[in-house]
Protein backbone atom coordinates (compact mmCIF):
# COMPACT_ATOMS: atom_id res chain seq x y z
CA UNK A 1 0.00 0.00 0.00
CA UNK A 2 1.43 3.39 -0.95
CA UNK A 3 -0.71 5.43 1.48
CA UNK A 4 -2.12 7.50 -1.37
CA UNK A 5 -5.72 8.07 -2.23
CA UNK A 6 -7.07 7.41 -5.72
CA UNK A 7 -9.71 9.78 -7.10
CA UNK A 8 -12.11 8.47 -9.76
CA UNK A 9 -14.31 11.17 -11.29
CA UNK A 10 -17.05 11.01 -13.89
CA UNK A 11 -17.10 13.99 -16.26
CA UNK A 12 -20.58 14.83 -17.64
CA UNK A 13 -23.00 16.00 -14.97
CA UNK A 14 -20.37 15.48 -12.27
CA UNK A 15 -17.32 17.60 -13.01
CA UNK A 16 -19.49 19.56 -15.45
CA UNK A 17 -22.95 21.03 -15.23
CA UNK A 18 -24.73 19.19 -18.01
CA UNK A 19 -23.63 17.10 -20.96
CA UNK A 20 -20.55 17.95 -23.01
CA UNK A 21 -21.51 15.67 -25.92
CA UNK A 22 -24.50 17.78 -27.01
CA UNK A 23 -22.56 20.99 -26.49
CA UNK A 24 -19.72 19.65 -28.65
CA UNK A 25 -22.20 18.98 -31.47
CA UNK A 26 -23.66 22.48 -31.20
CA UNK A 27 -20.15 23.94 -31.12
CA UNK A 28 -18.67 22.02 -34.04
CA UNK A 29 -21.54 21.41 -36.48
CA UNK A 30 -23.28 24.30 -38.31
CA UNK A 31 -27.00 24.47 -37.58
CA UNK A 32 -28.16 23.68 -41.16
CA UNK A 33 -25.98 20.57 -41.13
CA UNK A 34 -27.29 19.62 -37.68
CA UNK A 35 -30.90 19.86 -38.86
CA UNK A 36 -30.25 17.90 -42.05
CA UNK A 37 -28.19 15.31 -40.20
CA UNK A 38 -30.84 15.01 -37.51
CA UNK A 39 -33.36 14.05 -40.16
CA UNK A 40 -31.05 11.30 -41.40
CA UNK A 41 -30.44 10.09 -37.87
CA UNK A 42 -34.15 9.39 -37.29
CA UNK A 43 -33.91 6.56 -39.83
CA UNK A 44 -30.73 5.17 -38.28
CA UNK A 45 -32.26 5.26 -34.81
CA UNK A 46 -35.45 3.63 -36.08
CA UNK A 47 -33.41 0.85 -37.68
CA UNK A 48 -31.54 0.21 -34.43
CA UNK A 49 -34.77 0.19 -32.42
CA UNK A 50 -36.70 -2.11 -34.73
CA UNK A 51 -33.77 -4.52 -35.05
CA UNK A 52 -33.45 -4.70 -31.26
CA UNK A 53 -29.86 -3.47 -31.46
CA UNK A 54 -30.38 -0.09 -29.78
CA UNK A 55 -27.99 0.94 -27.00
CA UNK A 56 -26.66 4.29 -25.81
CA UNK A 57 -23.29 3.37 -27.29
CA UNK A 58 -24.75 2.58 -30.72
CA UNK A 59 -26.82 5.76 -30.66
CA UNK A 60 -23.81 7.88 -29.75
CA UNK A 61 -21.67 6.22 -32.43
CA UNK A 62 -24.42 6.85 -35.01
CA UNK A 63 -24.46 10.56 -34.15
CA UNK A 64 -20.69 10.87 -34.39
CA UNK A 65 -20.65 8.92 -37.65
CA UNK A 66 -23.39 11.12 -39.14
CA UNK A 67 -21.50 14.36 -38.57
CA UNK A 68 -17.81 13.48 -38.42
CA UNK A 69 -17.14 10.31 -40.43
CA UNK A 70 -14.05 10.64 -42.66
CA UNK A 71 -12.88 13.77 -40.88
CA UNK A 72 -9.16 13.51 -40.34
CA UNK A 73 -7.48 12.96 -37.00
CA UNK A 74 -5.99 16.44 -37.38
CA UNK A 75 -9.43 18.00 -37.93
CA UNK A 76 -11.00 16.14 -35.02
CA UNK A 77 -8.11 16.96 -32.70
CA UNK A 78 -8.31 20.63 -33.63
CA UNK A 79 -12.08 20.65 -32.95
CA UNK A 80 -11.56 18.96 -29.59
CA UNK A 81 -8.77 21.36 -28.60
CA UNK A 82 -10.89 24.40 -29.49
CA UNK A 83 -13.93 23.06 -27.64
CA UNK A 84 -11.77 22.32 -24.61
CA UNK A 85 -10.34 25.84 -24.56
CA UNK A 86 -13.46 27.81 -25.45
CA UNK A 87 -16.39 25.92 -23.93
CA UNK A 88 -15.39 23.42 -21.24
CA UNK A 89 -14.23 26.04 -18.68
CA UNK A 90 -17.79 27.44 -18.50
CA UNK A 91 -19.24 23.96 -17.89
CA UNK A 92 -17.02 22.98 -14.96
CA UNK A 93 -18.01 22.89 -11.29
CA UNK A 94 -15.30 25.11 -9.72
CA UNK A 95 -15.45 23.55 -6.24
CA UNK A 96 -15.02 19.98 -7.46
CA UNK A 97 -12.30 21.00 -9.91
CA UNK A 98 -10.43 22.67 -7.06
CA UNK A 99 -10.76 19.51 -4.94
CA UNK A 100 -9.28 17.41 -7.75
CA UNK A 101 -6.51 19.92 -8.43
CA UNK A 102 -5.53 19.92 -4.76
CA UNK A 103 -5.44 16.12 -4.74
CA UNK A 104 -3.22 16.15 -7.82
CA UNK A 105 -0.88 18.69 -6.18
CA UNK A 106 -0.51 16.31 -3.23
CA UNK A 107 0.59 13.56 -5.60
CA UNK A 108 -2.69 11.66 -5.48
CA UNK A 109 -3.78 10.21 -8.84
CA UNK A 110 -6.90 11.79 -10.31
CA UNK A 111 -8.65 9.82 -13.05
CA UNK A 112 -11.44 11.13 -15.26
CA UNK A 113 -13.60 8.10 -16.11
CA UNK A 114 -16.12 9.00 -18.79
CA UNK A 115 -18.31 7.73 -21.62
CA UNK A 116 -17.53 10.92 -23.55
CA UNK A 117 -14.89 10.71 -26.30
CA UNK A 118 -11.19 11.33 -25.93
CA UNK A 119 -11.26 14.08 -28.58
CA UNK A 120 -12.11 16.79 -26.05
CA UNK A 121 -11.38 14.99 -22.78
CA UNK A 122 -7.75 14.28 -23.64
CA UNK A 123 -6.67 17.94 -23.98
CA UNK A 124 -8.54 18.78 -20.78
CA UNK A 125 -6.79 16.01 -18.83
CA UNK A 126 -3.38 16.83 -20.30
CA UNK A 127 -3.80 20.46 -19.23
CA UNK A 128 -4.82 19.47 -15.69
CA UNK A 129 -2.37 16.58 -15.29
CA UNK A 130 -5.22 14.10 -14.73
CA UNK A 131 -5.30 10.52 -16.00
CA UNK A 132 -8.05 9.55 -18.44
CA UNK A 133 -10.17 6.46 -19.08
CA UNK A 134 -12.87 7.13 -21.67
CA UNK A 135 -14.51 6.10 -24.91
CA UNK A 136 -11.99 6.39 -27.74
CA UNK A 137 -12.72 7.11 -31.38
CA UNK A 138 -11.39 4.83 -34.11
CA UNK A 139 -9.18 6.21 -36.86
CA UNK A 140 -7.85 4.33 -39.88
CA UNK A 141 -5.34 5.86 -42.27
CA UNK A 142 -5.79 9.13 -40.37
CA UNK A 143 -9.58 9.31 -40.85
CA UNK A 144 -12.43 8.80 -38.37
CA UNK A 145 -14.24 5.57 -39.22
CA UNK A 146 -17.48 6.51 -37.49
CA UNK A 147 -16.89 3.80 -34.88
CA UNK A 148 -15.41 3.51 -31.40
CA UNK A 149 -11.96 2.00 -30.89
CA UNK A 150 -12.95 0.94 -27.36
CA UNK A 151 -16.24 -0.08 -25.72
CA UNK A 152 -18.40 2.78 -24.46
CA UNK A 153 -16.90 3.64 -21.06
CA UNK A 154 -20.06 3.43 -18.97
CA UNK A 155 -21.45 1.15 -16.24
CA UNK A 156 -19.54 -2.16 -15.97
CA UNK A 157 -17.03 -0.96 -18.57
CA UNK A 158 -15.95 1.83 -16.21
CA UNK A 159 -15.06 -0.71 -13.52
CA UNK A 160 -13.34 -2.99 -16.02
CA UNK A 161 -11.19 -0.16 -17.37
CA UNK A 162 -10.26 1.00 -13.87
CA UNK A 163 -9.20 -2.50 -12.79
CA UNK A 164 -7.18 -2.89 -16.01
CA UNK A 165 -5.32 0.39 -15.45
CA UNK A 166 -4.78 0.39 -11.66
CA UNK A 167 -3.96 -2.06 -8.89
CA UNK A 168 -6.62 -0.85 -6.47
CA UNK A 169 -5.04 -2.77 -3.61
CA UNK A 170 -2.15 -0.29 -3.60
CA UNK A 171 -4.30 2.60 -2.44
CA UNK A 172 -5.20 3.48 1.10
CA UNK A 173 -8.49 5.00 0.02
CA UNK A 174 -10.47 5.20 -3.22
CA UNK A 175 -12.82 8.15 -3.68
CA UNK A 176 -15.39 8.22 -6.48
CA UNK A 177 -17.39 11.14 -7.79
CA UNK A 178 -20.42 10.56 -10.04
CA UNK A 179 -24.00 11.45 -10.80
CA UNK A 180 -25.83 8.61 -12.51
CA UNK A 181 -26.61 4.91 -12.78
CA UNK A 182 -23.73 4.67 -15.25
CA UNK A 183 -21.37 5.28 -12.32
CA UNK A 184 -22.78 2.53 -10.08
CA UNK A 185 -20.05 -0.04 -10.81
CA UNK A 186 -17.38 2.60 -10.25
CA UNK A 187 -19.00 3.47 -6.92
CA UNK A 188 -18.70 -0.17 -5.86
CA UNK A 189 -14.91 0.10 -6.10
CA UNK A 190 -14.77 3.11 -3.79
CA UNK A 191 -14.41 3.58 -0.06
CA UNK A 192 -16.07 6.98 -0.25
CA UNK A 193 -18.61 8.23 -2.80
CA UNK A 194 -19.73 11.76 -3.67
CA UNK A 195 -22.92 11.98 -5.74
CA UNK A 196 -23.85 15.07 -7.73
Amino acid sequence: MNNKRLHLCDFDGTLTRGDSFVRFLLFSVPMPQLLLGGFGLTFKFAGLLFSGKWSNAKGKAAVLSQFFKVKTLHEMTALGDRFCREKIPDLLRPDLLETLRNAHKMGEPVVIVSASPDIWLSPFCVAEGFDLLCTELEFEAGQFTGHFATPNCKGPEKARRIWAAYDLNLYEKIIAYGNSRGDAEMFELADEVFRF
